[in-house]
């Protein structure tokens, strides 16, 4: 299995449902969102809003992480999509590194990108034991984007199935925007 560090991209997980919305205005924060399809824990979301997290847009470093699995369980109905971005382009824009999961403790830190990567438990991560408490909270350290994320900072999207690739790529068609979607199953299993 490929070092997680010296991956190229970031995910997000999204309900398909807010593709369009997506399209239209960018990934957008929590705080600036009317109507959305959402798939987090309510409880989860208030302690983020404490702490100002719903003020960024969430990447996950690799997907199936530990949010990914718990959401996907939650909403066996529901279905997804991942949207990357370059971690270059993370780097380039000024996005944030939150090193493990922001409410594992009191000792929260938002970190610049540079900071917040190399404060990453890279070894701990790569072991990806989620019935360890420490490595299931390194599993969902975040890069944050301060901003909306335009489609034009979207490496690709990636569908469980043909059918929901065929209906995002109309999607996209109708919207304008020229970004690959690629079928990849794994990465919802």
């Amino acid at each position: 299995m490929a070092d997680i560090k010296d991956q190229k991209l970031l995910y997000h997980l999204t309900s398909f449902e807010n593709l369009a919305g997506i399209l239209a205005g960018g990934l957008k924060p929590r705080a600036s969102l009317q109507k959305f399809s959402d798939v987090a824990d309510p409880e989860i979301l208030v302690k983020r809003k404490m702490l100002g997290l719903d003020h960024f847009v969430p990447f996950h470093w690799f997907c199936n992480n530990p949010f990914d699995g718990g959401v996907k369980r939650k909403h066996p109905q529901t279905q997804f999509l991942l949207i990357t971005v370059r971690r270059s382009v993370a780097r380039r824009s000024g996005w944030r590194v939150i090193p493990r999961h922001p409410l594992a403790n009191d000792a929260f830190q938002l970190l610049d990108y540079q900071t917040g990567f190399e404060a990453i438990e890279w070894e701990v991560m790569n072991t990806r034991d989620y019935h360890n408490s420490h490595c299931k909270s390194v599993c969902m350290a975040e890069c944050l984007s301060p901003a909306p994320v335009p489609h034009t900072h979207f490496f690709k999207i990636f569908v469980p199935d043909e059918a929901v690739a065929t209906i995002s790529r109309s999607k996209l068609m109708e919207a304008g925007v020229n970004v690959e979607v690629d079928v990849k199953p794994g990465m919802f299993s």
